[in-house]
């Protein structure tokens, strides 16, 4: 799939894995790095004009609102470039984390090139994408010519049939593939992600598959587009033209994993610090005491994890020594939250909702751990500091996991809390 998404945007080489290529980028996304590295590089570059202003996304969410003067500073600068270039697709402080609310306005389809100054923008790859993460340098390059190179990567399929168990999620399935990958399993390589029950996972579940690849470091991880994907395109991108990408019959993979949960019993997983990969069940870490759970970030903050964790939480409290934060994940997703109940359930239960930002997950607000703190958050990374000082400890979860171990005070199996 990867190679026909660049096959199809490709300006100057060979589409064949391991090559390097010049492509079309249909669109670029950017958040605070843009005020902080990339409109530096732009100065410098003497790019007076933007490529096209309709194919750019301005996003102001991991310091949102700005806790600090630096990142006051920064909003502004971005304001002021969005203001200066007439770009129409911004989304200012309150809106929501850029991998949401990107496809929440339909801009993420099938078949499109995409890249984001963002780690996580594999996320895209559930509406069939070829979406990755850049850094600043590339990023004011497409800003400047809609152009970037890429090495054609390798791709892997991982094949997913069956049902999830009760209070087992899509965050517990990625964390057990990437465990078996490892860090670098999918080094810039393409991670197809096909079977029966990918088919009929939801378009949040989709998500939190593609979001969390790269931590096995895939460059990309796309999905077909099912009935879910169709609808939400309808809803969000009515009048679009896309065409659905699939693998050809006879297409070659560098790696091909099987993982039927009709005959593998998967519980909730855990990772452990300080690695996404360091991935065990819950069951390993069960009983560790917790100050802090945090359920929000690109990964869990949307309405079906909240959903969840209320679920999780009826009939309790959370335990006295604990902090549970919840930050759901865009201004609709919080919304529609607080029709269904969710927040008002969650709030009188002792939780701590937040407005929607990246926040605790990136140890920016709204959450930051003190030396020697132990976090489980629902987040994608739990490397050293991550979430605060480089003595804190921070465990990877599926929602149901950390809303349980909110209302024990220590790491739990969601299915002795319900």
């Amino acid at each position: 799939m990867a190679e026909k998404v660049l096959e199809s945007h490709v300006v100057r080489g060979t589409v064949r894995p391991g090559k390097f290529i010049v492509a079309r980028v249909d669109r670029l996304m950017v958040h605070e790095v843009l005020g902080s590295r990339v409109i530096p590089l732009l100065d410098r570059m003497g790019v007076t004009r933007v490529w096209d202003p309709e194919d750019i996304v301005v996003v102001n969410d991991h310091w949102a609102p700005a806790p600090d003067i630096r990142s006051a500073v920064i909003h502004r600068r971005n304001r002021q470039f969005v203001s200066e270039h007439g770009i129409p697709h911004f989304f200012d402080v309150g809106k929501g984390i850029c991998h949401q609310v990107l496809p929440e306005a339909g801009l993420a389809r099938p078949g499109e090139l995409i890249v984001g100054c963002d780690s996580h923008t594999n996320t895209y790859g559930a509406f069939n994408a070829f979406a990755t993460g850049l850094a600043a340098t590339d990023s004011a390059v497409i800003i400047a010519t809609g152009k970037c190179w890429f090495r054609v990567p390798e791709s892997i399929r991982v094949e997913i049939e069956g049902e999830f168990p009760e209070m087992v999620t899509s965050k517990d399935l990625i964390l057990r593939v990437i465990g078996e990958l490892g860090t670098d399993g999918a080094n810039y390589m393409a991670v197809e992600f096909h079977g029966g029950l990918v088919d009929r996972m939801s378009v949040a579940s989709r998500m939190t598959t593609c979001n969390m690849s790269v931590e096995a470091g895939a460059k990309t991880a796309m999905m077909g587009v099912n009935d879910a994907v169709r609808e939400w395109l309808k809803r969000r991108a009515p009048g679009a033209d896309w065409d659905a990408v699939e693998p050809d019959e006879d297409a070659e993979y560098y790696r091909v994993m099987r993982i039927d949960l009709s005959e593998e019993e998967l519980g909730p997983m855990v990772a452990g610090p300080y690695l996404p990969t360091n991935v065990r069940p819950v069951s390993v870490y069960e009983g560790i005491r917790i100050d802090q759970a945090f359920l929000g970030s690109c990964t869990n903050g949307r309405l079906e994890d909240i959903a969840l964790a209320a679920q999780v939480m009826e009939g309790h409290r959370v335990h006295r020594s604990v902090r549970f934060i919840v930050t759901p994940a865009s201004r609709e997703v919080y919304l529609e939250a607080l029709r269904a109940g969710y927040i008002e359930a969650l709030t009188e239960a002792g939780a701590v909702v937040t407005n929607p930002t990246c926040g605790a997950c990136v140890g920016g607000h709204l959450g930051v751990l003190a030396g020697n703190e132990v976090c489980i958050s629902t987040s994608n990374r739990n490397f050293r500091g991550r979430m605060g000082d480089r003595e804190s400890q921070v465990y990877l979860a599926s929602p149901a996991t950390v809303a349980a171990s909110a209302v024990t005070g220590k790491i739990t199996d969601p299915r002795s809390v319900v």
